[in-house]
């Protein structure tokens, strides 16, 4: 199949580019790297956040007002070096340190921890925090095996959330480590997608089957089967996240419905419909529902579904209200009650 691209190998320098063109009043280049950040020197712990490109909006779109301050890039599908990851800390206003958040994947844990040694070098205070939220790749015990997905944009907006109130450091560092421990996602893939250079599918699947828990990269999932209903499809995905997270009645939840890139929305909230039934009849609370499309692979059938358990300290900090270009978090609800 055809892709936009005028040179493969130029694809996401001219990405960002063409990010920057479109928001010139938010955003700047970082020199001589794949970043960008947020315009405007901001007397607080920095949040930082970033990975391969080609999962959009995650990592590009979790930068903005009230969310990380700045993202650096790797290549498609691939990391960011430990020297890019440097050169975007020392743009950047980094006085009061500097909090990284990124997804639980070799290259980057290698990278991101190279960063923070390389910081030290540098006097400057960072710290590292991966996201593992992908409960289907390891059981509890094994969740240092686990992959960072869709829980990294709550993981990132918990840590803004924190170091917009002015927390220092070890906090904004502490709010982020309860944030990826509060969080779960189970994902569901229908069909490949495709690589943006060349067109060519990622991994091959099954005629007629959908896979639970298949890695965005096409790592094996947990189960192969036909296409289940709605409902048996927000069953399946939800009762591994309950135990996972130990969910009881009355707990209350964040809900993230995400489509993997190809799900059209009309699917996502017929989904939304069922997860919210299901919740509803496990007594669990929903404070907020997210619907769209925030870890993505070009091409890719599929949903993820991401429920953060909710304390009274996350949910003040992730419910701060906040703007990306593609990600927007305004908390309402109070004032709809209100108003009503």
């Amino acid at each position: 199949m055809y892709t936009i691209h005028n040179h493969p190998e130029d694809m996401v320098e001219e990405m960002l580019a063409g990010y920057i063109a479109a928001n010139p009043h938010l955003f700047e280049r970082v020199p001589n790297t794949k970043a960008i950040a947020v315009k405007g020197k901001r007397d607080k712990v920095m949040v930082l956040t970033g990975g391969g490109a080609g999962c959009e909006p995650i990592y590009l779109g979790l930068t903005g007002q009230g969310m990380a301050d700045t993202v650096v890039s790797g290549n498609i599908f691939a990391a960011p070096s430990a020297t890019a990851i440097l050169r975007t800390i020392k743009h950047i206003h980094h006085e009061q340190g500097i909090v990284m958040i990124t997804g639980n994947y070799v290259g980057d844990v290698l990278n991101y921890e190279l960063a923070v040694e390389l910081c030290q070098y540098e006097g400057i205070e960072a710290r590292a925090v991966f996201v593992k939220d992908d409960i289907s790749h390891a059981d509890k015990e094994h969740a240092e095996e686990r992959r960072g997905i869709c829980g990294i944009l709550c993981v990132v907006k918990a840590a803004a959330g924190a170091a917009a109130a002015g927390l220092p450091l070890n906090e904004v560092e502490r709010i982020a480590k309860a944030a990826a421990d509060a969080v779960g996602t189970v994902s569901v893939t229908f069909w490949p997608g495709y690589r943006p250079e060349t067109g060519a599918p990622l991994y091959q699947m099954l005629a007629d089957t959908v896979e639970l828990g298949m890695g965005f990269n096409g790592e094996p999932g947990v189960e192969k089967k036909h296409m289940p209903s709605a409902d048996q499809l927000a069953e399946d995905i939800l009762q591994p996240l309950i135990d996972d997270l130990q969910l009881t009645e009355e707990d209350e939840i964040l809900l993230l419905v995400n489509g993997k890139g190809a799900t059209s929305l009309l699917e996502l909230y017929v989904l939304g419909n069922s997860l919210h039934r299901y919740l509803e009849h496990r007594r669990i609370k929903v404070y907020k529902t997210e619907t769209g499309n925030f870890f993505t692979a070009p091409g890719m059938g599929g949903v993820s579904v991401t429920v953060m358990k909710f304390d009274a300290e996350l949910k003040r900090y992730y419910c701060r209200d906040s703007y990306t270009p593609m990600y927007t978090y305004r908390d309402v609800k109070g004032e709809w009650e209100a108003d009503g």
